[in-house]
């Protein structure tokens, strides 16, 4: 008995580190890095995407990730990524996120779209595994959270997550993105 148990703990210990290995890092944003405006595992790139937890309405974990599109000049994009360990080539994942577009002035811009991507390095270089673009143009204004996901196959033992964020070519800009929960799921 006492040796089948002990099988019974091996078996899910190891199942739930394997689960682990292949989930995000603070994919709730609720743990900051030693600089406050960005989560811990997560690595962001432009201008005016930062953590927030003084925005409404506020999500579970009391943090989000916000991008000020009215405070963007330029016309990169901007966003955040995650390299994720423990996936395998053959896999079959789906990464999601909230997502929440603040209402703008009909003689205003909000952001052009956002960006869901999968990546995965050969050789040293990124290659795009999937991607789904959602354009904000027709995304509710409603204060509710939607989920936005993307699903692809790795063809390598390794994964990059990205939320990227279009600018809009135009001005002027207003709005804001928020963003929280974001989950990887395998799904084979």
């Amino acid at each position: 008995m006492f040796r089948t148990i002990i099988t019974i703990l091996a078996v899910v210990l190891t199942t739930a580190g394997s689960l682990f290995s292949q989930s995000l890092q603070n994919g709730d944003f609720r743990y900051p890095s030693d600089n406050p405006e960005i989560p811990e595992g997560w690595t962001t790139f432009g201008d005016c995407f930062f953590r927030e937890t003084g925005w409404t309405p506020q999500p579970p974990s009391g943090a989000m990730m916000g991008y000020h599109h009215y405070r963007v000049s330029g016309n990169n994009n901007s966003g955040m990524h995650q390299d994720v360990s423990g996936v395998k080539a053959g896999q079959k994942v789906r990464f999601s996120v909230l997502m929440m577009v603040d209402k703008h002035n009909e003689d205003s811009q909000r952001p052009y779209c956002v960006e869901l991507i999968l990546e995965g390095a050969k050789d040293g270089q990124q290659q795009t595994v999937a991607s789904k673009e959602v354009v904000l143009e027709e995304f509710p204004t409603d204060d509710e959270w939607h989920e936005v996901s993307v699903e692809g196959t790795l063809p390598v033992d390794n994964l990059r997550v990205i939320v990227s964020v279009t600018p809009s070519p135009s001005g002027p800009r207003q709005s804001a993105v928020k963003f929280s929960e974001a989950n990887l799921a395998l799904l084979d």
